[in-house]
């Protein structure tokens, strides 16, 4: 029998673990706020920083006009293409595909091909799957561009081109998703007709700032009502639903519990309401409104708690749900100001589990 012991310890390299008072896992969750904490900055630092690469990439694009844009990733990576989707081709007036990297390494789309802009997202500027991804783009005559927050990393030498997310991930990621999130769609904008958008993602960074601040005690009282919790539904449409994911995966990295995200749509189609799950709907798009309702409505009858994030007066929905509320945005944009309150519900959610002495549910504890 082949020992697999070398491959399985490289792959489970963490090395924090998921009881309630782990030192390093809490830790990098303190590292996590103070990380979130920087995303407008992160934003504004990125945008300055590419100015250049943008402009080399408007010119290319004049000459040589893209037909569409393809964005691969892993994890908030992935979710991060996902979530800009629609401001991609708002931006851009191009068709963006937007495609987990390993799927589209093995199982590339058609639609990829001469024409094509590949952007390859990896932080740390080597991410196996995303590299996989990015080398079948160009197998399929694409012109490639790596995002990644490191300096002289692989990505930036096998790309045809490379742009810097000025952006830590000291902690798991907050600032480098919404800075990414927001140099998706100045790319966009810059190779399409649609204009540039740095002048509102730069309002959009100090409306990130303001909720930081702002939303800080009102999430840490909403975590405190379903800290007992041992799972966490997300759930949202269209591009919150990639908000949805980012939210389920901090939850999942920072408590350690489970979360989960699913479609709006979707978790009517199953028996997804368990007796006394929290779930938290992000319904900051107005086309939201009558589904997110009947989601409360049926967590409600679950006895299930319920957060929801809005952007608009919606009583039928505050009446019977705990709520935040964001300011309306662009469409599209929705996602880049809803992840700020999900990080911040996911922290506190973390802090709050440790001072009760609550750990990941027995099934999820790692071994010492």
């Amino acid at each position: 029998m082949t020992d697999y012991s070398a491959r399985l310890r490289a792959l489970t390299a963490e090395p924090s673990r998921d009881d309630a008072r782990n030192e390093a896992r809490l830790g990098r969750v303190q590292r996590t706020r103070d990380e979130m904490g920087g995303q407008g900055r992160a934003i504004r630092d990125t945008l300055d920083s590419a100015a250049s690469g943008l402009e080399g990439l408007a010119r290319m694009a004049a000459a040589t006009p893209f037909r569409q844009i393809a964005v691969f990733g892993c994890g908030d990576s992935w979710f991060a293409g996902m979530a800009m989707r629609h401001a991609m081709e708002d931006a851009s007036r191009l068709p963006v595909l937007a495609a987990q990297a390993l799927d589209h390494a093995h199982y590339p789309s058609l639609a990829v091909g001469p024409g094509t802009l590949a952007i390859g997202i990896s932080s740390g500027g080597n991410t196996p799957a995303v590299m996989q991804a990015l080398a079948a783009a160009a197998r399929q005559g694409a012109m490639t561009l790596g995002l990644t927050n490191t300096e002289g990393s692989p990505i930036t030498q096998t790309c045809d081109l490379s742009l810097m997310v000025r952006a830590t991930r000291r902690g798991w990621p907050t600032q480098a998703t919404s800075a990414t999130m927001a140099l998706l769609v100045e790319i966009a904008a810059r190779i399409g007709q649609g204009g540039s958008r740095a002048g509102l993602l730069g309002e959009l960074a100090g409306v990130i700032d303001a909720q930081i601040a702002g939303l800080d005690d009102r999430c840490q009282s909403l975590a405190r009502g379903i800290a007992s919790a041992n799972l966490v539904l997300t759930t949202g449409l269209g591009p919150n639903f990639a908000a949805a994911g980012i939210g389920a995966a901090k939850i999942r990295e920072l408590s350690p519990i489970h979360a989960f995200a699913l479609p709006l749509e979707e978790v009517h189609h199953y028996r997804s309401f368990k007796r006394g799950d929290p779930v938290i709907v992000i319904a900051t798009d107005p086309a939201a409104s009558e589904r997110a309702l009947d989601t409360v409505l049926v967590a409600r009858d679950a006895a299930a708690p319920v957060i929801v994030l809005l952007s608009r007066p919606a009583p039928p929905i505050e009446t019977r749900a705990q709520c935040l509320h964001l300011p309306p945005v662009p469409a599209g944009f929705e996602p880049l100001i809803a992840i700020a309150p999900l990080h911040l519900l996911a922290y506190h959610l973390a802090v709050i589990r440790a001072e009760m002495g609550l750990g990941a549910p027995p099934n999820l504890t790692a071994a010492p």
